[in-house]
């Protein structure tokens, strides 16, 4: 699991910060990271008050440090409305119970709890489970002659995964995905929002997730079974265990979060392997490259494209000094084509070893989901290759959803045969 929130300010300016908050910079940020990365590697942004890093080096170290925080909780209140904030502070209590914005003692304690339910042998046990999964998904597009794959394949993946790690029924897909969507909608804050549409679409979002879920969590703690929310109910670190609530925050992390990253990456593993043909041909003619080309998908197209972090002591970097509170942006998408890293770094390269990427973190914050992230993005694109060996684009045109922190494709006709 990795996400980070959208920077609160809208920008209108294309000059400002370089241009990253345009709607060019939505389609095709890379120009931007490449032109801030040679002329401007640590940058403030005095109209945001942040600063932002392209340099693979700076990121990487930025990453690793443990004097950086990821309390979201300024940022989560800065996209209520600010006439009705109080009306909606319960969405930012909500959000403030998922680990991923917290570092304190209640990280620590919660991290471990959710470890010790998500072990990496717990997670190797649903590989059965997500090869059934996709193969089920193939065999009913595959006589369609066409279909979505963003929308129909990549987007149904990992929810289908996550609902047998939570154990909740299949039926339930759409309206789980639903709430996903719009979860991550709110997270990532779309460029130019209308906070009070968002807001009360987000507070009735959570009730309703709240509504279906504390029942099932009751039933967990009576009659636990052989999923992720007994685990979670079940578990206990020094006399501590989760709450209901923290419980609820936790399912609906995953089911966001989690998710977010594999279609993500699965979606556009398929779009950019077209755009690469020889690479598509290597990969196809040599299956057993799918780890490293994984690898290769997460690093030329990061899902979460940048990280944000609260300095929380002063220090420099680059010759720029840091000041306690200052917000730092981690441009994920500009480090991980860095030439001083990457070797022609514009380009998709299936066999790239070694492949140092920062898309999943490093440190403390290293993203929970990884190993899950990955597994589900070597399975659907190695089954979908050999499904669909001759897939082609609809169109080379296709469109991003309107925000500049994440990369997620509206859609992706495709025809097979």
């Amino acid at each position: 699991m990795h996400m980070q929130t959208e920077a609160a300010i809208v920008f209108d300016d294309p000059a400002e910060s370089y241009g990253i908050f345009t709607a060019a910079a939505v389609q095709d940020p890379y120009p931007v990271y490449r032109r801030l990365r040679e002329t401007e590697p640590v940058h403030w942004s005095e109209r945001a008050q942040a600063w932002y890093f392209t340099r693979y080096e700076d990121v990487f170290a930025l990453q690793t440090r443990g004097d950086l925080s990821v309390d979201r909780l300024e940022t989560l209140y800065s996209y209520l409305p600010r006439a009705n904030a109080e009306r909606f502070s319960a969405i930012v209590e909500h959000y403030n119970r998922w680990l991923l914005y917290r570092d304190d003692v209640y990280h620590d304690r919660l991290k471990a709890l959710f470890m010790k339910a998500m072990t990496p042998r717990a997670v190797d046990q649903l590989r059965p489970k997500i090869e059934a999964r996709v193969d089920a998904l193939l065999d009913s597009l595959g006589a369609r002659g066409g279909f979505d794959a963003y929308l129909d394949f990549a987007a149904r993946i990992p929810v289908q995964v996550m609902l047998d790690l939570l154990g909740l029924p299949q039926s339930d897909e759409a309206m789980v995905r639903h709430w996903s969507d719009r979860c991550s909608n709110f997270l990532f804050q779309p460029v130019n929002p209308d906070s009070e549409a968002l807001a009360e679409e987000q507070r009735q979002i959570l009730d309703a997730q709240q509504d279906y879920l504390m029942p099932i969590i009751a039933q967990r703690r009576q009659r636990p079974r052989a999923d992720m929310i007994s685990a979670m109910v079940q578990a206990n670190v020094d006399g501590e265990s989760l709450s209901d609530l923290e419980v609820l925050a936790t399912c609906n992390m995953m089911l966001t979060a989690g998710g977010g990253t594999s279609r993500s990456a699965i979606s556009m593993a398929l779009w950019r392997l077209q755009q690469f043909p020889d690479q598509l041909a290597k990969l196809k003619a040599d299956p057993s490259l799918i780890n490293l080309a994984a690898e290769e998908f997460l690093r030329y197209e990061a899902p979460t494209q940048r990280g944000i972090r609260t300095a929380r002591v002063a220090f420099e970097v680059g010759g720029h000094r840091i000041e306690q509170g200052q917000i730092l942006h981690l441009m994920l998408g500009a480090a991980n084509r860095d030439p001083s890293q990457f070797e022609a770094p514009d380009e998709l390269h299936v066999a790239r070893n070694p492949n140092r990427h920062v898309t999943l973190g490093h440190g403390v914050h290293y993203c929970l989901g990884a190993s899950l992230a990955r597994m589900e993005l070597r399975i659907a694109v190695s089954k979908f290759l050999a499904r669909f060996p001759d897939y082609r684009l609809v169109s080379d045109q296709v469109t991003f959803m309107n925000r500049t922190a994440s990369r997620r494709l509206e859609a992706l006709p495709i025809v097979v045969h």
